[in-house]
């Protein structure tokens, strides 16, 4: 459980992979909004478990299966990243609807995905289920939340941008202190260095905490706008 982090891997902005990824998240999460206006109440709420389930099962079953084999490494494989942890957030909120979690991922995972999806980055592989997860987990922290605003009236409170990036530095905290006692190049949520992808608005080291903190706030903000433009009329 000591050995170093798993290096990792971005692909070519503009390349055939990027292009495959980006299509199939264009294709499956307006498809997976599309079908749920198409099924009953009962069977949306299956739909709903459906996706809760997979997220958190994908997880136990990951971590297991880095345990059995003796290839766990607290560098990588913790879901420390903060779309790994907003993974386990969808999943979380579709079985405990608490108010303040539903915030933090409509908030922390719809930034993800923009990223995530327009800058990839991959942190535990190249194996092909590790590149599908990617694109379906991702795509998960969209579909989801707005899956709860469109079919269950999830609504998000006055103020609830400022508060989930108040607690974000809480976060911020604690992942930097993992960071630092597990060494071996943890770079959860990259606070230790600045992520790999060819992402503009990523600072170089080590400034871009700094551009973290700022562009958070504003994503925050701009998603908050336009939830209540869409949501609240």
């Amino acid at each position: 459980m000591d050995k170093t982090a798993v290096a990792h891997w971005a692909p070519e902005i503009g390349g055939q992979f990027w292009w495959n990824g980006v299509f199939f998240v264009l294709i499956f999460v307006p498809f997976m909004l599309f079908i749920g206006k198409k099924l009953s109440s009962k069977q949306r709420d299956f739909m709903l478990y459906g996706m809760g389930a997979y997220q958190l099962i994908k997880v136990f079953a990951v971590q297991m299966s880095h345990i059995l084999s003796d290839n766990y490494i607290l560098a990588t494989h913790l879901p420390l990243q903060l779309c790994g942890m907003s993974g386990i957030l969808a999943g979380v909120v579709v079985f405990y609807r608490k108010q303040i979690l539903f915030e933090f991922l409509y908030y922390f995972g719809i930034v993800g995905f923009i990223h995530s999806i327009l800058t990839p980055e991959f942190t535990g592989g190249t194996s092909s289920w590790n590149i599908f997860d990617y694109y379906v987990g991702h795509s998960m922290l969209l579909i989801v939340p707005a899956w709860l605003m469109m079919y269950y009236d999830q609504r998000l409170r006055h103020n609830a941008w400022w508060t989930s990036f108040i607690y974000l530095q809480l976060l911020v905290v604690l992942v930097s202190q993992a960071n630092s006692i597990i060494g071996n190049g943890a770079n959860y949520m990259y606070l230790a260095k600045a992520p790999i992808a060819d992402n503009p608005l990523v600072l170089q080291d080590p400034y871009h905490i700094i551009g973290f903190e700022i562009f958070a706030i504003i994503h925050f903000y701009v998603l908050d706008v336009i939830a209540r433009r869409i949501f609240d009329k």
